[in-house]
C-alpha cells in the first residue's frame, strides 16, 4: 500500500510539472500508459483538408470517438463544392473516394490516460463533411461509438445512423428509408421527410417536429418521445419508460403503447387508433365530434372521462358498431380522458 501511495504522489508531481512546462511552452501536457509502458505523451494531431473533391453520391462513415457533421459548401466556404475536414488526436485516418462513393474511417492509438492537463486543446475529434446545396445522395450511413452527430441539407435514398454514446441532430433530410438507432444520448429531428422509418432510443429524450412519413416505427426504451406537427400514414410507437407526448399529430393508422409513463395526444387521428398504458394517464384530444368515432375503452385501476363527462364507478365504455375511426383505449393502472373539439 506505501509503494502504491508513493507511485500516486509520483504522477501527481510529474503533472504538475508537465502543467508547468506546457504553460510556458504550449507542448503536451499528458501522462499515458499503453502496451510498451508509461510514457510523458506528446499528443499527435492528425489533420486532413481536402477541397474541391469529385461528386459524391454515398457517404460511408465508420469512427470511434468523432463527432460528425454536414455543412453547406456555400455557407461554409462561399462556393458550391464537396469537401472533407477531419481533425483528430492520435489518430490515422483512413478515406477514399472512389467512383463517388467516400468512404471515411480511422485507427487510433491504444492508451490509458493517467494525467492529462489539456486545458489550451479547445477542440473536438471530428468529421466534417462539406457539401453543395440540394445535393441529391445515394446513401449516408454513419456509425460512430462516441460522439455527436450534427447532419442535413440532403436528398438521400437511404439513410442510417447508429450512435452508441452521444447526441443526434438531423434536419432537413428527405430520404426514402430512414433507420436510426441511438443507445444513449439526445435526438432531436426537424423537418424530415420519409417514406419509413424505424427509430429507436435506447436511453436518452427524443424530439421530432415536421417530420412527414409513410410508416414509422419509433421506439425507447428510457426517456420522453415528443412528436410537434407531424404527419403519418401508419405510426408505431412504444415507450418503455417515459412519457409520449404529441401535438399538431396527423395519422390515418395509430398504435401507440407505454409501459410506464402518460400518453398525451392532441391531434388528427383516423383510421384505427390503439393506445395503451400500462402505468400512466392516457389524454387524448380530437379535432372532430365524437359521433365520428367509434370506441372500446377500458381501465383496471382508474377512471374514464368521455367527452367532458366524468364516467362513475365505470370501468369500460363501448360504442355501437364499429365505425371507420375507431379508439382502442385501454390503461391498467392510471386514467383515460378523450375530448372531442368538433
Amino acid at each position: 500500500m506505501k509503494i502504491l501511495w508513493k507511485i500516486i504522489i509520483i504522477l501527481v508531481i510529474v503533472g504538475l510539472i508537465l502543467a508547468s512546462i506546457g504553460l510556458i511552452t504550449g507542448a503536451s501536457r499528458t501522462l499515458y500508459l499503453d502496451k510498451k509502458g508509461v510514457h510523458i505523451g506528446s499528443d499527435s494531431l492528425s489533420v486532413v483538408m481536402e477541397s474541391d473533391l469529385a461528386p459524391v453520391h454515398s457517404i460511408y462513415i465508420d469512427v470511434r470517438f468523432s463527432d460528425v457533421e454536414f455543412v453547406n459548401s456555400n455557407e461554409f466556404t462561399g462556393s458550391e463544392m464537396y469537401g472533407i475536414d477531419l481533425v483528430g488526436k492520435d489518430m490515422e485516418w483512413l478515406w477514399t473516394l472512389e467512383n463517388g462513393v467516400l468512404s471515411i474511417a480511422c485507427n487510433r492509438s491504444v492508451k490509458l490516460q493517467i494525467l492529462s492537463f489539456d486545458f489550451f486543446d479547445g477542440y473536438r475529434d471530428r468529421v466534417r463533411i462539406i457539401l453543395p446545396s440540394n445535393v441529391e445522395l445515394d446513401v449516408v450511413s454513419i456509425k460512430t461509438g462516441s460522439g455527436n452527430i450534427n447532419i442535413g441539407g440532403f436528398q438521400a435514398n437511404r439513410t442510417e445512423i447508429n450512435n452508441s454514446f452521444g447526441n443526434v441532430d438531423i434536419n432537413s433530410i428527405t430520404s426514402s428509408n430512414m433507420q436510426l438507432e441511438l443507445s444513449s444520448g439526445r435526438f432531436t429531428g426537424l423537418s424530415l421527410n420519409t417514406q419509413s422509418l424505424i427509430f429507436n432510443n435506447r436511453f436518452g429524450n427524443s424530439l421530432f417536429q415536421a417530420l412527414v412519413a409513410d410508416s414509422i416505427q419509433a421506439e425507447s426504451s428510457s426517456g420522453d418521445m415528443a412528436f410537434r406537427n407531424c404527419e403519418f400514414g401508419y405510426a408505431e410507437i412504444s415507450n418503455s419508460f417515459g412519457k409520449i407526448n404529441a401535438t399538431g399529430m396527423v395519422s390515418s393508422d395509430s398504435t401507440i403503447t407505454a409501459k410506464s409513463g402518460d400518453i398525451n395526444i392532441n391531434g388528427d387521428l383516423t383510421g384505427n387508433t390503439v393506445i395503451h398504458s400500462d402505468f400512466g394517464n392516457v389524454d387524448l384530444t380530437l379535432p372532430y365530434s365524437k359521433t365520428n368515432y367509434s370506441y372500446n375503452i377500458s381501465v383496471s385501476f382508474g377512471k374514464i372521462t368521455f367527452d367532458g363527462e366524468r364516467m362513475k364507478d365505470q370501468t369500460t365504455l363501448t360504442s355501437g358498431a364499429p365505425l371507420e375511426n375507431h379508439l382502442n383505449l385501454s390503461a391498467k393502472s392510471g386514467d383515460i380522458s378523450v375530448s372531442f373539439k368538433g
